[in-house]
């Protein structure tokens, strides 16, 4: 594959580091430019790789953390802020709109991306993701265009609880084929692209972590995403039902994991999907959407019953 790879930017918070072995690229697929990150781990022949998929408005530097926790393990990890958010390419004039043409197109771009750094890639390949990075990981493996050797997705979009009754998807998908898909949907708390305060998030029981999270966007014009659009929500309920009517087709070790206090995705949709899939599910009660994004007690369990998922399947 003969595709042009560029030096990608960096936003960097003041006393904030990257990790060690980190390099930034852009690629273009078609007409989009995609912002990738990866990180290099410190022992000389990794264990495989991590290819993560970041949910909506999120952005690579989000996960950084992260990131350094998947590198000190042994892994390769791979980034990419998704089609219109973070500094890929915004997909309309005002660059604050959330909205995509299809999630066909997210799960292009996570294949796509996979197979420009291929040859950075050691195999074998985990494909993980958050929330909406769920629901494109999971419709790009089951579509055929990534084939991993295993997935780990938490909080996965597979019911929003805004949208959980028909009568509410058909209403959003009636809209926005009757013109409105590039309106955002209205009474929602975010303004701007700024983050809600902390006693109102529906992230993260942790203040620290938050208020990280929180100044990215408020030193960084450019990483800010406003409210869902109409059409933003008509397409991810497409890709939701397609995920769950495939759910018995996942046929490699998944690990699925809940938020027992998430407020905007329903936790009963997610271990609904894992049964269906065959899927190993854990819930930690009290936690917030963002497990990654979570205080230490809930974050140091994440990992480990992610360590104990990879020895179970030899990964």
């Amino acid at each position: 594959m003969n595709t042009e790879i560029t030096p990608g930017e960096v936003i960097r918070l003041e006393g904030l580091d990257l990790p060690p072995g980190s390099r930034f690229h852009y690629v273009k697929n078609g007409d989009v430019r995609l912002r990738v990150m990866i990180v290099e781990p410190a022992q000389e022949h990794p264990r495989g790789s991590i290819i993560f998929q970041p949910g909506r408005s999120e952005f690579i530097e989000k996960f950084l953390e992260s990131v350094e926790d998947l590198a000190a393990l042994g892994f390769v990890v791979l980034v990419l802020d998704p089609r219109g958010q973070g500094l890929s390419s915004r997909l309309l004039p005002d660059p604050m709109k959330s909205w995509v043409g299809s999630f066909e197109d997210y799960c292009d771009d996570l294949a796509f991306v996979t197979n420009v750094f291929k040859n950075d890639l050691p195999r074998p390949h985990i494909v993980m993701g958050h929330s909406m990075g769920g629901t494109i990981g999971l419709q790009t493996i089951l579509s055929g265009r990534l084939n991993p050797a295993a997935c780990v997705f938490t909080a996965p979009m597979l019911e929003l609880q805004d949208v959980s009754t028909p009568l509410t998807g058909m209403a959003i998908k009636f809209l926005a084929w009757a013109g409105l898909k590039f309106n955002n949907l209205p009474l929602q708390a975010q303004r701007n692209g700024l983050p809600i305060p902390f006693r109102s998030n529906k992230l993260t029981t942790d203040p620290n972590r938050y208020q990280l999270w929180a100044t990215y966007f408020e030193n960084h014009r450019r990483l800010r995403v406003g409210a869902p659009t109409f059409g933003w929500i008509a397409e991810a309920l497409k890709a939701m039902k397609f995920v769950n009517d495939n759910a018995e087709h996942l046929n490699i070790p998944a690990l699925i994991i809940a938020c027992g206090g998430d407020p905007i995705v329903t936790p009963a949709s997610i271990e609904k999907f894992a049964n269906d899939a065959g899927a190993d599910f854990i819930n930690y009660p009290g936690a917030l959407h963002e497990i990654l994004l979570e205080k230490d007690e809930y974050r140091d369990k994440f990992w480990a019953d992610f360590s104990e998922f990879l020895d179970k399947n030899g990964l």
